[in-house]
């Protein structure tokens, strides 16, 4: 039987038992740190069985949120097998003790047990950078996203206490121009009624395009009018100064987030995959490759039921004797990012 060492992944440190065979311990439990020389000790202890056992060992461990990617890519440049083990079968694994034992050290050791249950382990592929690179921008993208969805909310609800009708002035309350529109209005004077070649300079200084004297004329209208329909005649200093935090943060978020996106399209332009899943209708450049990113490479999925099971979309079957539901949700046993 070939070596293995299962290993316990936490956050900074590992804890390895070694197996030369089923039921043969090589020798006991040892701490590995996720530093270079954590590494280098598990590397020595990695080459002490391969010279006694003649056989390279494989490394079984349970993925840990991002403390296990360290720890992978280390042993993938090593030259070492790696397998990683769903959360649902090293729990299983754990429960067929008969004692109930839960530390580092009886995991590391259930591990490495479950190795020798199952025959058909399959190794952990190597990622291509596009992908990992890919991975980690868009998951960036979403939660940068996330923050600028919860900005903007936040930066209308303090416009609307400050100038009811301002969105009417413009078709998109975040634009540049806006923005910088509304900028210069936070001041005792912005909100006081002026002349109209007074807003018609405010409106000139935060446009970002040359425009007609038409358009100006319309936006300056519209400008007098939400004035005009302001009830407060001086902003609270608060107010003032939380909106000011708050277009500086929408004005950040975007620039990161356009940054962000050159960046996707440029890696997505090199995978084939992304440009497959674009020919789908409804499926755009950011959700192409965000779904190629999360399954990563499509080649260790041998039939579409695993990938669906991956994804955990696959339904779940229930039956007991003559009783067969009809009626079954789907399993969500899978990647929840990619569900």
């Amino acid at each position: 039987m070939k070596p293995v060492i299962g290993m316990d992944v936490a956050n900074g440190k590992s804890v390895a038992q070694a197996f030369i065979k089923r039921n043969h311990p090589y020798g006991r439990n040892q701490e590995i740190l996720h530093t270079p020389k954590g590494f280098e000790k598990l590397k020595q202890l990695l080459e002490e069985i391969e010279q006694k056992t003649t056989h390279k060992p494989a490394v079984i461990l349970e993925p840990t949120g991002h403390y296990h990617r360290v720890l992978v890519l280390y042993l993938q440049q090593a030259g070492y097998e790696v397998i990683l083990v769903n959360p649902l079968q090293a729990q299983r694994a754990r429960r067929t003790g008969l004692r109930k034992v839960k530390t580092d050290a009886s995991d590391a050791w259930h591990l490495g047990d479950l190795y020798y249950q199952e025959e058909n382990w399959s190794a952990y592929p190597g990622r291509k950078e596009a992908l990992v690179d890919l991975q980690f921008l868009t998951r960036e993208h979403e939660f940068i996203t996330s923050l600028y969805v919860q900005a903007k909310l936040n930066m209308r609800t303090l416009v609307d206490q400050i100038f009811p009708s301002y969105e009417g002035v413009f078709k998109d309350l975040y634009s540049k121009t806006s923005l910088n529109l509304l900028e210069a209005c936070l001041t005792s004077e912005g909100v006081k009624a002026q002349t109209p070649e007074a807003w018609m300079g405010m409106v000139k200084a935060a446009t970002q395009a040359s425009r007609s004297k038409a358009w100006m004329n319309r936006k300056v209208e519209a400008l007098q009018n939400a004035i005009a329909d302001n009830p407060v005649q001086r902003v609270p200093y608060g107010l003032e100064m939380a909106l000011r935090s708050l277009l500086t943060l929408v004005r950040e978020f975007q620039k990161q987030l356009a940054a962000l996106e050159k960046v996707i399209l440029e890696l997505s332009e090199t995978l084939a995959e992304v440009q497959l899943l674009e020919s789908i209708p409804g499926v755009g450049t950011k959700l192409a490759t965000a779904i190629v990113s999360e399954i990563g490479d499509a080649s260790q999925f041998r039939h579409p039921k695993q990938l669906v099971a991956y994804a955990g979309i696959d339904p779940s079957v229930f039956s007991s004797g003559k009783f067969v539901a009809t009626q079954n949700k789907i399993t969500k046993r899978g990647s929840k990012r990619l569900r």
